[in-house]
């Protein structure tokens, strides 16, 4: 949650696919490197049974299969993730180029062809005599026990890639952990915001785009030094535009490049981001219902199987809310997530979608009666005045009166026309 900005970065680009390669594949330079320093500590025997060609085979072997794989392999991936974007959510196709597993069993095999490609060339280069060929045998052995647990898991995987329930299942875990670590830091460590003052000089965004992450210790020691306090409007997942504030800060004086360095610790990027936006992970969520609502899939149990996703989610929403004592971040003042809106991400748009549907509207009304009984007001006045926003729309859509009056009833607000 409090990640700088480096270290963010840093946690991106950890889940690329070739940082998994590169590590397997040098393995081969490792050989190259410790065999000198093994080899003399190795008994003679061992050293006389495994000669150059005995490895020469093995890495042949290794590089011709994992080539083969690796391209079966990218092939699924690209087809599964295909799937996903045209039948689940295009949004989707983040979280599944990032799951962990995926990347490790491709990695595997990528870097295993690159290793036997490296090792060979380094044999070829004479980097190695006789007594060598045992440690970089043993080596290609550690590969091969790797490729081994790779396909396992990879064959294991294939059942399920790219299917909705995993895809949604990816989703709601990204939706989860955003909305417990925000629930932990309502306003991030922070104070609630208040009151801007009317000095207060505003810090304007300089591009178009959503606001992903904050790197607030970095902030937070920024209004340190200039004796300031800041009031952050720019928090993960608002939309940005040159232009509007992205803070304002309560100082009588600043510095341009004290200004420049508080925009910097706000990244703003064109594409929103799962990290420490719990909203982005609701709205995602109410896309794949949206998506299993559409005339081509006419899935409404899909839908309501996001329904009930929706409100496990939304009953990680504290019962009652209080600033954390002392702040962590003193200097900054911060707007809470608002439950009104995260309702109508949740359930406004399957609602409408679903109007003409009983188990729709059964199960979006029946979330949304226990969301009625949270013990935070806030959270229960929201989900009764999304409960009568859903009666008016099903009462025009249900053709039959019994149906009208089963939503009706397990409505927690009654109020819509008969």
């Amino acid at each position: 949650m409090f990640l700088s900005t480096g270290l963010f970065k840093l946690r991106e680009i950890a889940r690329m696919i070739w940082v998994r390669i590169a590590l397997i594949s040098a393995l081969a330079l490792m050989a190259a490197t410790i065999a000198p320093l093994v080899s003399p500590w190795l008994p003679p025997g061992m050293r006389d049974r495994i000669d150059e060609a005995a490895v020469s085979d093995l890495l042949s072997v290794l590089s011709g299969s994992m080539l083969a794989v690796a391209t079966f392999s990218l092939s699924v991936m690209v087809a599964a993730h295909h799937y996903a974007a045209s039948q689940v959510t295009p949004r989707s196709h983040r979280l599944l180029r990032d799951d962990t597993r995926t990347q490790s069993a491709l990695a595997t095999f990528i870097g295993a062809f690159v290793y036997a490609l490296v090792a060979i060339s380094v044999i070829n280069a004479g980097l190695f005599d006789g007594r060598d060929y045992v440690v970089l045998y043993g080596v290609t052995i550690l590969v091969i026990a790797l490729v081994t647990v790779a396909l396992v898991r990879w064959v294991q995987q294939l059942s399920d890639l790219g299917s909705v329930e995993r895809t949604t299942d990816r989703v709601e875990e990204a939706a989860r952990e955003a909305m417990t670590h925000r629930m932990e830091a309502p306003w991030l460590g922070g104070h609630p915001a208040g009151e801007v003052p009317e000095y207060a000089i505003p810090i304007p965004a300089a591009q178009h785009g959503w606001v992903t992450h904050i790197d607030l210790p970095r902030l937070s020691a920024l209004a340190e030094e200039a004796g300031a306090e800041i009031h952050l409007e720019g928090v993960p997942g608002a939309r940005m535009q040159p232009g509007r504030p992205l803070m304002h800060v309560a100082v009588d004086r600043l510095s341009v490049s004290r200004q420049n360095a508080m925009a910097g610790t706000i990244m703003v990027e064109s594409r929103r981001s799962f990290a420490q936006d719990p909203a982005f992970g609701i709205e995602v969520m109410s896309e794949i219902a949206q998506r299993a609502l559409s005339p081509g899939l006419n899935d409404p149990r899909t839908a309501t199987d996001v329904v009930a996703r929706q409100l496990r989610l939304l009953a990680l929403w504290p019962g009652r809310t209080t600033p954390e004592e002392p702040p962590r971040f003193p200097r900054l003042y911060v707007p809470p997530l608002k439950a009104a809106a995260l309702i109508r991400e949740a359930f406004d748009h399957i609602a409408r979608d679903g109007a003409h549907l009983l188990e729709v509207q059964l199960a979006v009304q029946e979330a949304l009666a226990v969301l009625a009984k949270h013990p935070s007001r806030e959270m229960a006045e929201a989900a009764r005045k999304l409960s009568a926003r859903a009666l008016k729309r099903s009462d025009k859509a249900l053709e039959i009166s019994e149906d009208r009056r089963r939503v009706r009833k397990a409505a927690p607000a009654r109020t819509a026309p008969r």
